[in-house]
Parts: C-alpha cells; structure tokens; sequence
C-alpha cells in the first residue's frame, strides 16, 4: 500500500469518527489564523482533558497498588532460581542414581551369598560328596 493511500484511509477513518460523535461530544472548534486572538471552546477542552486526565490518574493508582509487591515476588523467585542445581550438576547426580543397584541386581547378589553360606554350612558333606565322585571312575 502507498504512504498516500494510508494517509486517505486514516483521513477517512477520522471523518467517520467525527460524523458518529453526539451534539454532546462536539466541541467548539477553534479559530484559526486571523489574528483574532481568542480560542473559543478552550475552556471546555481543557476540562474535558483535565476530566479523563483524573480517570486515568485514578487507574494508575490502582495499578500500581496491585504490582507493588511484585518486585519482592520477583525477588523471591530470582533467589530460589539462583539456588536451584545446575544442569551440569543433575547430570551428575541422574548418573550416581543409575549406578545404584537395582531388585534384580540386590536379589542375585543375595542369592550368591545364601548359596555361599550354605556350601559353608555343609563343606564337610560337599567335600565327602566331590571324593565321592572322583573316586568312582
């Protein structure tokens, strides 16, 4: 689109929203040039202005009533950022876990020692029972 085209499009946008405005809404325009040195309707722009300047004013105060104690919140999550573990340091621990051991790994280590502790318990009677079969050919 052109420059010229946007600047007839918004010429023709301020003239619908012109036309739309009640008797209420206008104001007076003021004069231009001639040297007449008055601004007739000033007065009652002015109030207008002033008038949804103390809307506006008012909104501001609850704004910033309603995020004044963001900066401690965000305060708060910064510091509880900072403190948290690095992923350099997660690594290292999820390593650590998955060298733990795991059922299957602690019950055959179990088993092992039973069947140790039994053999023990009955070396007298394994030793017999390997004399036994070399014996017999």
């Amino acid at each position: 689109m052109k420059p010229e085209n946007d600047i007839v499009v918004m010429f023709e946008k301020y003239r619908q929203l012109s036309e739309s405005r009640t008797d209420t809404d206008k104001l007076a325009p003021l004069q231009h040039g001639g040297g007449g040195g008055t601004s007739d309707g000033m007065e009652a722009r002015v109030k207008a202005l002033e008038d949804k300047f103390e809307k506006i004013d008012g909104k501001l105060d609850k704004l910033v009533e309603a995020t004044s104690g963001l900066k401690a919140d965000i305060a708060f999550v910064k510091g509880k950022l900072d403190a948290m573990p690095s992923s350099e340091t997660l690594g290292a621990l999820r390593g650590r876990v998955e060298s733990l051991p795991t059922i299957p790994k602690v019950a055959g280590l179990l088993a092992i020692a039973v069947a140790v502790i039994g053999i023990i318990d009955k070396w007298p009677v394994v030793v017999s029972a390997i004399k036994a079969a070399f014996a017999n050919p």
